[in-house]
């Protein structure tokens, strides 16, 4: 157990923690860059055909649209999101070593993880934007300016459930099993494959109080519908992710000090 002073966050480590991790994860081998593009652009495509071909899925607010962009737009950021949730769940067990070598505020190593994760992601973001653009889609590429503080909220929410999961997987090792199939769980009960509307009302109202729905639905209609609906639950959205980050970053840091005994 480590006693004593607070650690600091040091921001010239925490870049280079984030450098050292995209290096890692994306950059040193080429099948790791190239499977951030490809494994999305599979995942699409899977879906796009089940849905759009097999099924016939329409969407009747994005009728003009299509399915593929309407489900392009969604799909990416949630990959980022789950992804880094995810990759940021074992980075604490997995930089045991330099837990032990180094005083460092050990927070920094799961949001370098988000971030990273989140960084690499937005680039192949804007690469889809770019191609649905070419492809005939009208893209409101000015809402940009909008998109990227929606963006950065979705990332703050995922750093504050990253620091939850990953201070617990230290000491209960199981929810690496745990933690994939609820993403999944999250992903099909949130409107990326479909439109609200097609649920019940009653689950329509249940589907206000998923975070993920709040997101999804705002970056559709900034840059697929060029709308701005930012109405009382926007300020809800920003408030109740400021404060679970509160919450998280305390979580995190009252168990850190018990760290070292279980790595």
């Amino acid at each position: 157990m480590t006693l004593g002073k607070k650690k600091k966050f040091e921001w010239v480590f925490f870049q280079n923690l984030v450098v050292r991790q995209i290096r890692q994860d994306y950059l040193e081998n080429v099948t790791g860059f190239a499977w951030l593009i490809l494994q999305p652009l599979i995942l699409l495509a899977v879906y796009a055909f089940v849905f759009s071909t097999i099924f016939k899925a329409r969407i009747p607010e994005a009728a003009d649209i299509g399915f593929v962009p309407y489900l392009a737009i969604a799909f990416w950021p949630w990959t980022a999101f789950s992804e880094a949730i995810l990759r940021a769940n074992n980075s604490i067990t997995a930089n045991g070593a330099l837990i032990g070598k180094v005083a460092f505020a050990t927070e920094q190593i799961p949001l370098a993880s988000v971030t990273a994760t989140f960084i690499m992601h937005m680039i192949g973001y804007v690469a889809v934007l770019i191609v649905l653009q070419l492809m005939g889609t009208g893209i409101y590429w000015l809402h940009l300016a909008v998109v990227i503080p929606v963006i950065l909220l979705m990332w703050v929410f995922a750093c504050a459930i990253a620091l939850f999961a990953s201070a617990i997987q230290v000491f209960v090792r199981d929810l690496a099993q745990i933690l994939p199939p609820l993403m999944t769980f999250w992903f099909f009960t949130t409107p990326i494959l479909y439109s609200p509307s097609y649920l019940p009302e009653s689950i329509q109202k249940l589907t206000q109080w998923n975070p993920m729905a709040w997101f999804v639905a705002r970056l559709r209609e900034l840059l697929l519908f060029g709308e701005m609906n930012f109405d009382f639950m926007a300020l809800v959205m920003v408030l109740f992710v400021a404060v679970f980050a509160w919450a998280s970053i305390r979580f995190f840091r009252r168990f850190s000090g018990h760290f070292e005994d279980f790595l």
